[in-house]
């Protein structure tokens, strides 16, 4: 394992991978540094682990090994479920110097609700179920448009029905990535606020259209965990 040169320091929200082993089967042990702003000075396992979250992501599917508040280095166990899920993406894709974001604390993995903001919601085949997760919390008086990339109309019929939200889905192929192309054309202003959640390389693009646009940090809860050029390079 190799800690990054002395200096430098990760991005906000970040976990940056160290080290990926895979001690039994079904069994994924990952060596992360943690950005300082994901947790506290003295915190111990117990502590991190209460507030360690991946959106989308069951908290049954990962357990924190051991913390080092000190150095911010964290040993997690990631068992996975499914076989297109979020978690088994990224895993397959994750290698030794990946960054993945994370949320920062507990209501950073759920959109912001907070001042009536129109949500503005984004996610690929693999985050279906952290939609349906937000759809089955969804706030009484919040609104909202949720656009889906998924080759599947089931995952579109399945989805819980929250009163105020748009949904808006994508089944066939465009020729265009309709997901940052739906970003870029919507109006980002003060009045919505935007969380999304799939593939890094789409997620960066929708970040970048949100701080182009001028959303503050808070309004730009986007979450990019696998890549698709990892994931397609090692199954080959």
């Amino acid at each position: 394992m190799q800690l990054p040169e002395p200096g430098l320091v990760p991005e906000p929200h970040t976990m940056q991978t160290l080290a990926v082993a895979r001690p039994r089967p079904g069994v994924v042990r990952m060596t992360s540094l943690l950005s300082s702003d994901c947790y506290r000075p003295g915190w111990d396992e117990r502590a991190i682990a209460a507030h360690l979250r991946f959106p989308g992501v069951p908290t049954r599917d990962f357990e924190v090994r051991r913390f080092d508040a000190e150095r911010g280095i964290l040993d997690v166990d990631f068992t996975p479920t499914g076989e297109k899920s979020i978690m088994r993406l990224w895993l397959d894709s994750v290698e030794v110097g990946t960054r993945t974001r994370i949320a920062g604390q507990d209501s950073d993995s759920f959109p912001n609700f907070v001042g009536g903001k129109r949500v503005l919601m984004f996610v690929d085949e693999a985050s279906v179920p952290a939609a349906a997760a937000l759809l089955e919390n969804w706030p009484p008086s919040a609104q909202g448009t949720l656009w889906i990339d998924t080759a599947q109309p089931l995952d579109i019929a399945e989805l819980p029905a929250a009163d105020g939200v748009t949904v808006v889905s994508f089944h066939v192929e465009m020729g265009f990535d309709p997901l940052i192309t739906a970003a870029r054309r919507v109006e980002l202003d003060s009045s919505t606020t935007v969380w999304a959640a799939g593939e890094r390389s789409r997620m960066d693009a929708i970040r970048a259209t949100c701080v182009a646009a001028g959303l503050p940090p808070n309004d730009i809860r986007v979450f990019g965990y696998w890549s698709a050029e990892l994931h397609c390079r090692q199954q080959a």
